[in-house]
């Protein structure tokens, strides 16, 4: 299975989103998912994960090192089982099938973007993430 991870610049949400899931699945012994994220509007000029992100993964006790920001394509979404947004308007510029928000999929509420916020928004944004991909895990390994 191959699961993606998509906010708007690949900087915050969906960095933490990828490191976190994988390490739930490390954690699950789950075999057979590739993780990823992307960007609907990858801006080139900071094409890096935001140190603030970095940090509040780790301070989950989750390993997670900054990565360059990646576009989101066609192609890419056509070949995911399963792509999650962060938000509802993420999810309407991507019409396709196997697109969902992480609401639609575990009732988390719409994941607001920490862009420019203090350490601690960035801190709440990676434990609500982290809550709503541990049921994500849960139903993924059900199947």
């Amino acid at each position: 299975m191959r699961v993606l991870f998509v906010c708007t610049g690949n900087t915050c949400r969906s960095p933490m989103a990828e490191a976190i899931f994988k390490q739930l699945l490390k954690e699950r012994n789950a075999q057979g998912v590739t993780t990823l994220s992307y960007g609907l509007a990858v801006n080139p000029f900071e094409a890096v994960t935001e140190p603030k992100a970095v940090l509040a993964v780790k301070g989950l006790g989750i390993p997670m090192r900054a990565k360059k920001s990646k576009q989101l394509t066609e192609r890419l979404v056509k070949g995911a089982d399963l792509v999650v947004t962060m938000t509802a308007r993420q999810k309407a510029a991507l019409p396709y099938d196997n697109v969902y928000t992480l609401d639609e999929l575990v009732g988390a509420g719409e994941i607001p973007d920490p862009y420019g916020a203090s350490q601690e928004v960035y801190n709440a944004t990676a434990f609500k993430l982290r809550l709503a991909l541990t049921n994500l895990v849960g139903k993924i390994s059900e199947r």
